[in-house]
């Protein structure tokens, strides 16, 4: 009776030592939210991250918010499954505890054993190697099945037929194509068709109960009593688990971070922190002290998951962070204050006391006569190896606590502060600050009023001496620093206030120096930052998108990080990046009142309105902020479902799109937030359904993207999808339609061009009618103005006594009239006619002037004189003038030069094939016939000829049709006149 009470005293000390004042932030899972059944045998990780779950009553997939349930009228062979596996291809096979294997494979079930070699099995446990199954259960046959799409090659093994007939319990992997057999008999190799005994010395020959691999290639195994750590078949350490009078380890796991997750049958679970051997009982703290756990995985973000028989799925997230209550042993939950002191205990003041956590336990604080310290806790300030206690209380005067070695000085004013020489300063709520020479002094003698008198209800929340000798006061109506107040009276400090400040004009709740000697202020209105070099201060009211305002308290870690306390919980900021904690992530508020580094055993201890957190800064540095993976659960269009995602084709009236996504995440799944951007149009939500009613037909990328609360957006999934238009929407009918009316167009244009032409053909045939009228009444004045001198010339000879030479006259004379009464209707007439008419006046006045002149023609070599066709009577006016008014007045016997020739012509910046007739002399020249010259018949006829050939040049536009050149200005050696008459086509024929 003795040894059985001692061992009960025993198992009493040592479980009390086991149960820690601490809990991990955990989500719990039941039918209540989704899972299927509260009895759970198995649950794994696929490599699209879901999490899946075999319980008593079907089949979980979880994303982390939602739970997709499979039962035996979706195709399962059974509703009670008790193993799960992920093939090479992504499939899925799920054990049936009754009838064999199913297998999940792109959204169908179907059952791939339930026989092999006739004879039917069940399924507790699967394992696999690179092309093979491995179906088994406590003393059953190993059932060796080939994987989806590798040839069959099914065998039974019966582990009983070795010499030492060991009952199989566990089988591990730990390479592509070995595995162990943890039995009753000790450890067995199994190479998928012999079985070999293991001799691994310090491995005790006992029943085998459980095991697992870890990252460095180590097997841990447990049994009865005991882990061990296996290395190249030795053992290199062993756990002693001696909890209870049976203490057998059922299952196991070693996390990413080194830890040991194990649970003894019937008794919860427990965890060996890497690098230790204390065993903490995490089990009892979430109620699971007498249950019996199935199964732990670790997830890829680092979370633990718990399965249990008959108490659902516990997932713990944020691992670096541990939680104590007033379940822990908190006399309160709002924790207002935190300090660590130099032995390794944790001050912890709320608005009921103090608590004190040593060792993984909370204490209470008591007064020295053992009656609990009740009261506001406001301040806990260390000052070299002082603890001040600012106590709101019933209380009347300061006193001393003693706890252990350590001595708390409590008073009860809102703040406390020891200065550098020696002072204490006392901040109460009547805009005060009491000064005294030691801290038991309770007359306060001296009294420093800080803001205007009327401001009597002010309350002095904070008073911080800084290495530079500055007196900071943080109260209800901002800040107030005093300087210059080293031996001085109270009167002669120097008080500096913010009143402008959009920060330090309100309410300061926190004032906290830095490493590298700057000032930071957390308060009403944000936070600011002091810096102590160049005295600027900086604000941070809103940084990167988060909201500073209502700020409590600031501290530093050895990284350089800022963390700041805040209603809405704590912004760890370094540099331009910025980390979010609340209660999304683990804490158990978003109300942070308090903070405090433990720079020795680099912790964080966060005060919230609903307890403690403690938080492991190495944990907190390597745990995955991962974007959340997204996985596709419908795309629907219209009333189609696809589960692709490329190149999709929609009717018109398919318009109406809606996409199901997944963004799997488990440490905070609340904080998911989604981005959709399709096409250039951006959408956030924190919504994982999105709906786009009636888009218009073309080709459109939606690209959606999802983020925690800490990590950056995910890689876009991406979905590519066409929208098919109506026929009337397509470009073929628009090409239609466009040719339509191109032709419709052409029509028009033609039908109006051909009227135009008709016009216009009408209009020139009328303006040529006319021209040609005019043309020829223009020729026919002419012939008078001929005659007219002509007859003049006659008379002249007949007066001169001239009767034979005017005989000869009137008889040329009658045949130039003949030529000329022949061609007076014609506009053109040939060059040769042209020519002999010319000839035949000339012969005319030689006659006349008895030959005071000769006169020459000359005609280009690519003339024909028989084919081309000149206007009627357009040379002879200029002929005659040059005769009578250049060479008959020059005094010397005349020259009249006449040429034919075709020249390259430049008009309107076109080059024209033109005739050029140019009419020479050597007469007194142009400007000294000008000076005698009349207004008179010859240069009528001259504005006759241009306006002739203008008229027949209407669709030219000709800029100059005859010039007069003086060739004494070209060369003053010369004398006389050049006429040119251009004729470019159609001022000339070719017959």
């Amino acid at each position: 009776m003795r040894s059985f009470i001692y061992s009960l005293i025993i198992i009493f000390i040592l479980t009390y030592q086991l149960v820690y004042s601490q809990t991990p932030p955990y989500y719990h899972y039941t039918p209540s939210v989704g899972l299927a059944s509260s009895t759970v045998y198995d649950i794994i990780q696929d490599s699209n991250g879901f999490i899946w779950i075999a319980t008593l009553n079907g089949l979980n997939r979880f994303d982390g918010s939602r739970f997709l349930t499979y039962q035996k009228t979706d195709g399962l062979n059974s509703n009670s499954i008790t193993s799960l596996m992920e093939g090479n291809n992504g499939e899925l096979y799920i054990g049936n505890y009754e009838s064999g294997i199913n297998v999940l494979y792109k959204g169908r079930i179907e059952s791939y054993r339930t026989k092999v070699k006739d004879a039917e099995f069940r399924t507790t446990y699967l394992t696999d190697t690179k092309e093979h199954i491995y179906a088994y259960g406590p003393f059953t046959n190993i059932v060796k099945i080939a994987k989806k799409g590798i040839a069959k090659t099914d065998d039974f093994f019966n582990p009983r037929t070795q010499a030492a007939n060991p009952n199989l319990n566990r089988i591990i992997k730990t390479g592509e194509e070995q595995l162990l057999l943890l039995t009753s008999k000790g450890l067995f190799g199994f190479d998928g068709s012999t079985i070999s005994k293991y001799n691994i010395p310090g491995l005790e020959e006992k029943n085998l109960n459980c095991g697992a691999a870890d990252k460095d290639g180590n097997i841990l195994i447990g049994t009865e009593g005991a882990i061990y750590r296996i290395n190249d078949k030795k053992v290199i350490a062993t756990y002693s688990i001696n909890l209870f009078s049976e203490n057998n380890v059922s299952n196991l796991i070693v996390d990413s971070r080194g830890g040991i997750w194990f649970s003894i049958s019937g008794k919860g679970f427990y965890t060996i922190p890497a690098g230790s051997d204390e065993i903490i009982n995490i089990g009892s703290k979430l109620d699971l002290k007498t249950t019996q756990i199935t199964k732990f995985i670790e997830d890829n973000e680092g979370n633990i998951w718990i399965a249990t028989f008959g108490k659902g799925v516990y997932c713990l997230t944020n691992i670096y962070l541990l939680n104590y209550s007033e379940d822990d042993g908190l006399v309160n939950n709002y924790v207002n204050s935190v300090l660590k002191v130099s032995s390794g205990r944790l001050l912890i003041g709320t608005i009921n006391g103090i608590s004190i956590l040593e060792n993984g336990s909370i204490n209470q604080l008591l007064y020295n006569s053992g009656r609990a310290i009740n009261g506001y806790i406001n301040n806990l300030i260390k000052k070299d190896n002082n603890i001040y206690v600012s106590l709101t209380s019933n209380e009347s005067e300061s006193i001393e606590v003693f706890y252990k070695d350590l001595k708390l000085q409590i008073s009860r004013l809102q703040s406390i502060c020891e200065t550098s020489n020696g002072l204490f300063l006392f901040g109460g709520i009547g805009n005060n600050i009491v000064v005294q020479k030691e801290f038991k002094n309770n007359k306060y003698p001296e009294w420093n009023y800080l803001f205007d008198l009327k401001a009597q209800l002010n309350r002095i929340n904070i008073i911080k001496e800084d290495s530079k000798k500055n007196i900071w006061v943080g109260t209800g109506l901002g800040l107030c620093r005093i300087t210059d107040w080293i031996g001085k009276e109270i009167g002669g400090w120097k008080k500096t206030y913010y009143i402008n400040d959009p920060v330090l004009g309100a309410k300061i709740n926190s004032v906290y120096e830095d490493n590298e000697g700057n000032v930071w202020f957390a308060g009403l209105n944000g936070v600011a930052r002091y810096n102590s070099i160049d005295n600027s201060i900086k604000h941070f009211i809103n940084f990167s998108g988060h909201d500073l305002t209502s700020s409590n308290s600031i501290a530093m870690d050895k990284r350089g990080r800022i963390w700041i306390g805040n209603m809405k919980g704590v912004y760890i900021i370094h540099g331009d990046s910025v980390k979010y904690l609340n209660s999304q992530t683990g804490l158990p508020s978003n109300e942070v009142l308090s903070i405090e580094y433990d720079n020795r055993n680099d912790k964080m201890y966060i005060g919230t309105s609903n307890g403690l957190s403690e938080l492991s800064l190495s944990l907190f540095e390597n745990y995955k902020q991962m974007s959340p993976a997204l996985h596709l659960n419908n795309f629907t269009a219209g009333n189609l479902k696809f589960t692709d995602k490329n190149n999709l084709e929609f009717e018109r009236d398919q318009n109406n799109i809606a996409v199901d996504i997944s963004a799997i995440n488990y440490s905070s799944p609340s904080t998911i937030k989604y981005r959709y951007k399709l096409n250039n149009i951006i959408t956030e939500t924190g919504n994982n359904k999105i709906n786009y009613a009636s888009l218009e037909n073309g080709d459109y990328q939606l690209e959606i993207f999802a983020k925690t609360q800490n990590s950056g957006w995910s890689k876009p999934y991406i979905i590519t999808f066409r929208i098919l238009p109506h026929f009337y929407e397509t470009i073929w009918f628009y090409a239609l339609l466009f040719a339509l009316l191109i032709c419709f167009h052409l029509m028009f244009i033609y039908w109006r061009i051909r009227l135009n032409r008709k016009k216009i053909k009408k209009e020139l045939e009328l303006a040529e009618r006319i021209n040609e009228l005019k043309h020829q009444a223009l020729s026919a004045m002419m012939n008078p103005h001929f005659i007219f001198n002509s007859l003049n010339s006659v008379q002249y000879l007949i007066n001169s006594k001239r009767n034979e030479e005017a005989n000869d006259y009137i008889a040329v004379m009658a045949k130039l009239i003949r030529k000329n009464l022949e061609t007076a209707g014609d506009a053109f007439i040939l060059l040769s006619e042209e020519i002999s008419r010319l000839k035949l006046y000339l012969d005319l006045e030689k006659l006349r002037f008895q030959d005071k002149f000769i006169y020459e023609i000359f005609i280009g070599d690519d003339i024909d004189t028989n084919s081309l066709m000149i206007p009627n009577m357009i040379i002879q006016p200029f002929v005659e003038n040059s005769l009578w008014h250049g060479i008959i007045n020059s005094g010397i016997e005349g020259l009249l030069k006449i040429s034919f020739q075709f020249e390259e012509v430049d008009i309107d910046s076109a080059i024209y094939k033109s005739l050029v007739i140019r009419v020479t002399d050597n007469g007194v020249g142009i400007n000294e016939a000008k000076k005698s010259k009349k207004e008179d018949h010859i240069s009528k006829g001259i504005q006759i000829i241009e306006e002739r050939l203008r008229l027949l040049s209407a669709r030219m536009e000709i800029p100059k049709p005859i010039m007069f050149e003086d060739l004494n200005s070209v060369n003053s050696n010369l004398h006389g006149t050049e006429i040119i008459i251009s004729l470019p086509p159609p001022l000339y024929k070719i017959s």
